[in-house]
């Protein structure tokens, strides 16, 4: 779950709360919408074997006609309209298959709590793209507006709920969860330009950057498409009122913040203990560290600490790919997953071309794995990447696979008996490990925070009970059974991040070494290690 404030942005935000608007944010947390229900999971349609075929033969097939040996006329736009034609087989089969199934159709609408859909949203945007992620978070840009003058910010996407009842309307800041501060909303004309790690630093206005963001989320989490273009139509209840008409909807802002980020914008876990499996006899710990729940904050704080971090060691160096069947299967399986996003919007309707829609989806999927590097592109394993814009990459795959991931990857509140020890209670946490290996030298890199390890962190043991505080868990799983949701999830979602378990091989370029290029391997493991709190 998501808690009431980000910590690494509330030292950025800079409104007085006397000055705001009301308290919108307060009231909005207390409102009961009846309303249809978001389509949060990925959908069960693109698990059922014929249509999981039919989907990876019309994705295999796209990137083939669209690849540079396709043989495709230099004279003929690459277009969803012109490519139709030559995946009119594919897509037929795939429509006939859907048209055929027994998909359960879900319910009208159901009663949802604002404070319960919150984190599903979150997961929804953050899960959209590798640059809404780190936008959400925040990250620095060069501001090209009057005041600013090209100075550096720390710009961040606002993601606002609102509801608006007759003439009434309110607001939330889904990310700090207070009421928004329009103050700091940048201008869609203002220019910025964006710094960090290899996010396309080509100056754009704000307004394009905004549209091009929810045309991604658009693509990649359908659900949203409602409430971010029309809104959707509620029957909300708020305290002392009766159930009233409304439109809820999504809208996107990007916000100014301060000119530096916070030195240690973390410090409320510096005293925690973050690898501790548990209290030893009479051991003690510093009083003051909390177990706060889930919020996105936690999955940002894998962020390096500081500039020099970031090209310390093997993070300054850089890395190729070098297995073309991973690769492959690598870009192949995330166009798939955008394509069975929409699975549901494909089955026969009154309304809508069936086959129009499948081929706008299929050129926008594929188009995210092919061509130039790019804005919201996911083609750095066709070229040397560095390591330190390697490792929030993977990070992010791993974490969009599923909101249980991401929710593990950022720490739950959780009591844990290991075998032989006494009840621990503290911060849960999925811990994914890159090692890069070359023939006389082995790194470990915690994908948490991109930071370099000695040797991997103490995992809790195998049959460790597990009792987990954050709904909607239920009841106490061990650590066996937590490994194989995660695993579950990667595999169905994400299965090239998956099999980097079993590790690909690269070619490091290592620029202090007199060796230079060496050929390697990459590996990526996970394990789970409790923060343990008084």
């Amino acid at each position: 779950m998501v808690s009431s404030a980000v910590r690494s942005l509330t030292p950025w935000l800079q409104a007085d709360p006397a000055l705001l608007p009301g308290s919108t944010a307060a009231t909005l947390g207390n409102t009961v919408c009846r309303m249809a229900p978001l389509a949060i999971e990925r959908p069960t349609l693109g698990r059922e074997p014929a249509i999981a075929a039919a989907v990876k033969q019309l994705v295999a097939q796209s990137l083939r006609l669209r690849s540079p040996l396709g043989g495709w006329p230099a004279d003929l736009p690459q277009t969803p309209d012109n490519l139709a034609p030559y995946l009119s087989e594919e897509t037929g089969e795939l429509l006939d298959l859907l048209t055929a199934s027994t998909a359960s159709v879900p319910p009208v609408s159901t009663l949802i709590p604002v404070p319960h859909l919150v984190p599903h949203l979150l997961w929804m945007l953050a899960s959209s793209g590798y640059e809404v992620m780190r936008l959400i978070e925040g990250v620095q840009a060069r501001i090209f507006s009057p005041q600013a003058q090209g100075a550096i910010r720390i710009v961040r996407l606002v993601p606002v709920l609102t509801l608006t009842l007759e003439n009434t309307g309110y607001a939330l800041d889904l990310v700090t969860q207070t009421d928004p501060v329009p103050a700091l909303y940048l201008a869609e004309d203002i220019e910025i330009q964006l710094l960090e790690n290899d996010l396309d630093g080509q100056p754009l206005p704000c307004g394009d950057l905004l549209t091009q963001v929810a045309k991604q989320v658009g693509y990649t989490q359908p659900g949203l498409g409602a409430l971010l273009v029309d809104g959707c139509e509620v029957d909300a209840l708020r305290p002392f009122q009766p159930w009233q008409n409304g439109v809820l909807h999504l809208r996107l802002h990007l916000a100014e913040m301060e000119a530096l980020v916070p030195s240690q914008p973390y410090s409320s876990h510096s005293e925690a203990m973050p690898d501790a499996l548990y209290l030893p006899p009479g051991g003690k710990q510093s009083a003051g560290t909390t177990v706060s729940g889930f919020t996105l904050d936690d999955f940002a704080s894998t962020l390096v600490d500081g500039p020099d971090d970031a090209t310390a060691g093997v993070l300054g160096d850089w890395l190729t790919f070098t297995d073309e069947r991973w690769i492959q299967t690598f870009l192949s399986a995330y166009a798939e997953q955008i394509v069975a996003q929409h699975l549901p919007q494909m089955l026969p309707s009154p309304e809508g071309d069936r086959e129009e829609l499948c081929s706008h989806v299929t050129y926008a999927a594929t188009d995210l794995v092919q061509g130039a590097s790019g804005l919201f592109k996911h083609t750095f394993v066709h070229e040397p990447v560095l390591v330190a814009d390697l490792w929030p990459r993977l990070r992010w795959h791993l974490a969009q696979s599923s909101e249980r991931v991401m929710q593990l990857m950022g720490g739950v509140s959780a009591q844990v008996l290991p075998p032989g020890l006494s009840w621990q209670q503290g911060s849960l946490y999925l811990r994914p490990l890159m090692q890069l290996t070359t023939h006389n030298r082995s790194w470990i890199v915690d994908l948490g925070r991109g930071r370099l390890l000695p040797t991997a962190p103490q995992a809790l043991p195998a049959e460790a009970a597990v009792d987990v505080a954050d709904a909607p868990w239920g009841p106490p799983l061990t650590v066996v059974d937590l490994t194989a949701l995660v695993d579950r999830d990667l595999s169905a979602h994400t299965p090239a991040i998956a099999a980097l378990r079993q590790g690909t091989p690269i070619h490091l370029h290592r620029l202090d070494a007199e060796a230079g290029c060496q050929a390697g391997q990459l590996i990526l493991t996970w394990c789970f290690t409790l923060q343990t709190t008084l």
